[in-house]
């Protein structure tokens, strides 16, 4: 497993995603109680959605605070978890809905960091990317986007990746 940093000025060609024709990628936001993971993963489906207005949307859940959604984005079919307490269902529906990749928030130790680290066992890559302790209201808000900014990068490289010929041949094979 790979562990990935908050890197704002991120080349998305240097990401070093699984970009084969499997294109099984699992990335998950680690990080302890109330350092706005959920935040994070929300914003990160309004860039994608707004970025990708032709996204379609399945099995989508949402309050206030949480998500979960499978959006289909140019052949990528991408399954999303912003809490963890739900999150060991939400992977279970996601590898039954076929996801290619899945974007999920869990703990930095735990029953929910274990699941997303079993995905390995169902394909996936998984990586990890680390969100950054709270210190302040505002730079929690700032950190959450840049963080949300970088998963949108990671999962532009994915879905270009599934757009390509090799990927769509493959995946008719």
């Amino acid at each position: 497993m790979a562990v990935l940093s908050l890197s704002i000025q991120l080349n998305p060609e240097s990401f070093a995603l699984n970009k084969e024709a499997t294109l099984k990628n699992a990335i998950s936001l680690r990080g302890t109680s109330k350092t706005g993971k959920s935040q994070t993963i929300r914003t990160f489906v309004e860039l994608l959605t707004a970025k990708y207005s032709n996204a379609i949307s399945e099995h989508e859940y949402r309050t206030k605070t949480d998500i979960r959604v499978v959006f289909t984005v140019n052949r990528l079919k991408i399954g999303v978890e912003s809490r963890d307490d739900r999150l060991i269902e939400s992977l279970d529906l996601f590898v039954k809905s076929g996801c290619d990749a899945i974007i999920c928030a869990t703990r930095t130790k735990g029953r929910t960091n274990d699941a997303a680290s079993a995905l390995q066992f169902q394909g996936f890559d998984v990586y990890w990317l680390e969100q950054p302790t709270r210190t302040q209201p505002h730079e929690q808000v700032l950190r959450s986007l840049a963080m949300a900014r970088e998963l949108v990068e990671k999962v532009t490289v994915l879905i270009t990746a599934a757009e390509t010929p090799a990927r769509r041949l493959s995946a008719t094979a």
